[in-house]
């Protein structure tokens, strides 16, 4: 079969693989990013395998190995599963008035129990030398609020999600009418946080989700709530300050934290804590608990009970196991290297900053500043925080006690670096996961050692394929720093107008080009929001701009290498589920329109496939969009 490259690049690249690949039963996707990181899973699941058996000493892993042991003990993580949660759903079940909930409800809070309230530590946005406390939304059901404005699609899921509940609830010792009765008044909870919540389209300008008010004016605006004395007791301190994150809702937070709605947020906080344990009890359970999830995504199985142990285990221990990863797998050359193609992108950016004749000069030495302020990091994490350092196994406790004990611990340490000058050191991810980040309070790039490895990366690959790969990675973080969101903070993190009004009114012009390419996109039947996905678009163009640039400068640079390898880097296969899923809350394009409405933006792409009008991937110069 002849590849067309002209017409539908990514089907062109893609295509064989996508013809052969199956998606996992448990899973509803499968791709590139999703097969290395399933590569580095069966590697550390084989490490552990033979320290179990004492074939390995690996002394960074001793307390990920002893949790392992609880959780791969279906047995005993079933024994008397009612008893278990009541037990642990026992400080809301003795709650009956409204008043002894807002007594509870700070300690509630720090011991790890979810509750309408989301508050969390973060830096000011305009003090990023100080960690604040800031409220986020309660979570919802469905994944967008725009998702409750389809009826066949809102009945079905939350259907599903009732189905799960009622029986996870019976299952744990309520009656019939007991959990009937929790589970509408959770729903009509659920309903009343949709109808004051903002989409994720609306908050993913978060450059916009910054409200600062004094403890005073929060609490006006819950006058049947004791919202001042729940947060200060978080804290340990006189609160003066709280940055709300989702203004409308908290303009309309007197709605929802009222006695009259008492009865809702309390049979609420029982399903969302139930059903949050749920997956660490007996294996049965644990699938029955995943139902809902399953139904979301298009996933036609539960994750096989030894992967599901090895998982959850892990997952208290991420950062852990992502610096031995990093320690063992993640060569000191490769590193060099790595870093060594920032810096030159770093440079590329720079002078580019130069071409840019929609700028004024001192927008570009702004610019430039940011750029050279910019922190990067790769590989892992040299320090593991303290309270992770720290945690310890107790095998004498159940699996779930020893959870609690590590979420009590976890969330005391949020809440300890309130007031303090933030952790600019801090990873916000393991060094075994298979992605990359920028931090806009930190003005740093992030690239852990997962990703640094093919087709992302080969030490072996040709220079053209690695800028391709790793390099679009990296050129696309450090967009980040000037993308719709980021363009907004300044060389310190600081949310800061450092441009003049017309280079901004210049650059709003362009993001709106990308906005208007990438609006009503097809995606498995799914329409994509240009608005929502902006941030990371303007990172994808800017991010093949500036790869491209450095491939160029290469001796040996090849453009099909270049862009082929960046075609590599998006395939994918998924259920038409999971895209509709993504197309209501994803800030990224699927992977084939990063790929297809990216590239022809490109003269290089046209000049070296030859397209021409008529094709589907030809796009006429004056219509490619180049911001960076």
């Amino acid at each position: 079969m002849t590849k067309n490259y002209r017409d539908d690049f990514y089907q062109a690249v893609n295509g064989d693989w996508i013809s052969q690949a199956k998606i996992p039963a448990d899973k509803p996707v499968t791709g590139g990013f999703y097969d290395l990181a399933d590569q580095i899973e069966d590697l550390e699941r084989k490490v552990l395998a033979q320290v179990e058996a004492g074939e390995e000493d690996v002394p960074a892993l001793k307390e990920f190995v002893a949790l392992h042991q609880l959780t791969k003990d279906w047995s005993k993580r079933g024994e008397d599963e009612s008893g278990q949660v009541q037990k642990f759903l026992a400080p809301l079940l003795k709650i009956k008035t409204w008043s002894d909930f807002q007594k509870a409800e700070g300690q509630l809070i720090l011991d790890s129990y979810t509750t309408p309230l989301a508050p969390t530590i973060s830096p000011d946005s305009k003090n990023t030398d100080r960690n604040e406390l800031w409220l986020a939304d309660p979570s919802l059901i469905l994944p967008d609020v725009t998702s409750y404005q389809d009826s066949a699609t809102k009945e079905s899921l939350l259907g599903a999600w009732s189905e799960m509940a009622t029986g996870l609830l019976k299952k744990f010792g309520f009656d019939d009418q007991e959990t009937q009765d929790l589970v509408e008044k959770t729903l009509a909870f659920d309903q009343l946080l949709a109808d004051t919540e903002s989409s994720r389209e609306t908050l993913s300008d978060y450059w916009r989700n910054y409200h600062p008010m004094s403890l005073a004016d929060l609490a006006e605006k819950t006058p049947d709530y004791q919202i001042n004395t729940v947060l200060q007791e978080l804290v340990g301190s006189d609160l003066d300050k709280v940055i709300v994150y989702d203004g409308q809702f908290f303009e309309n937070a007197h709605k929802v934290y009222q006695e009259e709605n008492f009865d809702m947020i309390l049979a609420w906080s029982v399903v969302k804590n139930a059903l949050e344990v749920a997956p660490f009890l007996g294996d049965e359970t644990r699938v029955a608990a995943g139902a809902y999830g399953r139904k979301l995504s298009g996933a036609s199985e539960a994750v096989k009970a030894d992967k599901s142990a090895f998982r959850q285990a892990r997952a208290f221990f991420a950062q852990v196991v992502g610096r031995w990863y990093g320690q063992t797998y993640f060569g000191a050359d490769a590193k060099k290297d790595v870093e060594q193609m920032v810096q030159d992108l770093i440079d590329v950016y720079d002078g580019r900053f130069d071409d840019q004749k929609w700028l004024s000069a001192e927008t570009r030495k702004e610019a430039k500043v940011k750029l050279r302020a910019l922190q990067v990091k790769v590989g892992y994490p040299e320090v593991i925080p303290a309270y992770l350092a720290d945690r310890k196994v107790d095998p004498a406790l159940s699996l779930l006690d020893n959870i609690q004990v590590f979420s009590k611990a976890a969330v005391k340490d949020t809440f300890s670096h309130w007031g303090q000058t933030p952790d600019r050191d801090k990873w916000e991810m393991p060094g075994d996961l298979v992605n990359a980040y920028y931090s806009p309070e930190f003005n740093q790039i992030v690239f852990p050692s997962a990703i640094l490895q093919a087709p992302f990366y080969d030490y072996h690959q040709t220079a053209s394929q690695n800028f391709g790969g790793i390099g679009t990675v990296i050129a696309h973080e450090i967009t980040h720093a000037f993308d719709t969101n980021g363009a907004r903070y300044d060389e310190k993190g600081n949310l800061k107008e450092w441009w003049t009004k017309q280079d901004f009114a210049n650059f709003e012009k362009k993001t709106q080009a990308v906005i208007d390419r990438f609006e009503g996109q097809d995606s498995a039947g799914s329409k994509i929001n240009g608005h929502l996905t902006v941030s990371e678009n303007v990172a994808d163009l800017g991010g093949v701009s500036a790869a491209l640039a450095a491939a160029k400068a290469q001796p040996d640079f090849s453009a099909k290498e270049f862009f082929e390898n960046f075609a590599t880097l998006w395939r994918q296969k998924a259920k038409d589920e999971y895209l509709a899923m993504l197309a209501k809350i994803d800030v990224h394009a699927p992977g084939k329109l990063r790929t297809n409405v990216i590239l022809p933006n490109f003269d290089d792409f046209h000049e070296t496939y030859q397209t021409q009008a008529g094709d589907g991937m030809w796009v006429a110069p004056a219509e490619r969009i180049k911001i960076w």
